[in-house]
């Protein structure tokens, strides 16, 4: 059963989730992506610079595009 937190959470999408499942989906997509990132950091630029520059980047974006989807998942719930 919803909480009256997490419907408001999915109509207005801008406020934190508070929903563990979601929550651990985004982190290991999070996770996932900042170490193929940084992997392909190393390949490319070296170690450490090219890893952490790779991981930066993965984190940064992952994060960005993984909560987009969590809110256009959230404004479909009812």
């Amino acid at each position: 059963m919803s909480s009256d937190y997490e419907k408001v959470a999915d109509k207005v999408g801008l406020v934190p989730n508070v929903r563990r499942k979601d929550n651990v989906y985004q982190a290991a997509a999070v996770a996932g992506t900042t170490v193929i990132a940084a992997i392909v950091g190393l390949i490319y630029g070296g170690w450490p610079v090219g890893a952490l520059a790779g991981a930066l980047a993965g984190l940064v974006v992952s994060g960005f595009l993984s909560g987009l989807v969590l809110m256009i998942i959230g404004l479909g719930r009812k």
